[in-house]
């Protein structure tokens, strides 16, 4: 039990929110903003085009998308030894911000079930402001990275980790703060993130998503 990987116990416990009521794949419309909800096992991140970051954009010289995560610092950065550790990792902590530089889609790079949404470009101000508020920034005004771990880098964040404000929780928040009518409150899990983002206006799932 002692060597059982943390990212298998929580994929179970993903699992239990359920992906059923999520849109079959299709093709999504082009030629406006979208932005995408990816979940990866029992995290979810928010993917936006990298212009859209602005300066912090010329760190990724290439990228075309750029997704954000939240989570607690020490577990998602430092492995778990034993069960000990990883039944401590839903308790508060220091947050850290995860940052995934793609050329291609979330959906053609990586293993995961993505869903887009259409943003008009206030509300996609929005969430890049809301974005960049969640990194902690030193004196000249940068955010402070950690390490690079398996192709992201890691950035301390602004707000700490704690019960009622997961990584997933977090994803909620900012897509409320883009203007969709997602609720944080009670939400634990990535399919209480998906479910609400499946039955949003326009919500889209890309034909080549992986699940």
């Amino acid at each position: 039990m002692s060597q059982l990987p943390r990212r298998a116990l929580l994929a179970g416990a993903a699992g239990l929110a359920g992906c059923a009521t999520l849109p079959p794949p299709h093709g999504c419309p082009t030629g406006e903003n979208r932005i995408r909800v990816v979940s990866r096992s029992w995290h979810t991140e928010i993917a936006v085009p990298a212009e859209a970051m602005g300066s912090f954009a010329a760190t990724y010289r290439g990228a075309t998308t750029l997704m954000f995560g939240f989570g607690k610092r020490n577990f998602m950065i430092t492995p778990a030894r034993g069960l000990a550790e990883w039944l401590a990792g839903p308790f508060a902590g220091p947050g850290i911000m995860q940052v995934t530089a793609l050329s291609v889609p979330p959906e053609e790079a990586m293993a995961a079930t993505v869903l887009t949404l259409p943003l008009d470009d206030e509300g996609l101000r929005r969430l890049t402001e809301s974005l960049w508020d969640s990194f902690r920034l030193d004196a000249g005004g940068h955010p402070v990275h950690v390490s690079q771990i398996r192709g992201s880098d890691f950035y301390e964040a602004a707000r700490g980790y704690s019960l009622d404000h997961t990584c997933n929780a977090w994803t909620a928040e900012k897509l409320a703060v883009a203007g969709f009518p997602v609720v944080s409150e009670g939400v634990l899990l990535s399919g209480d993130v998906m479910r609400q983002v499946a039955r949003l206006q326009g919500a889209c799932r890309p034909i080549l998503a992986r699940v």
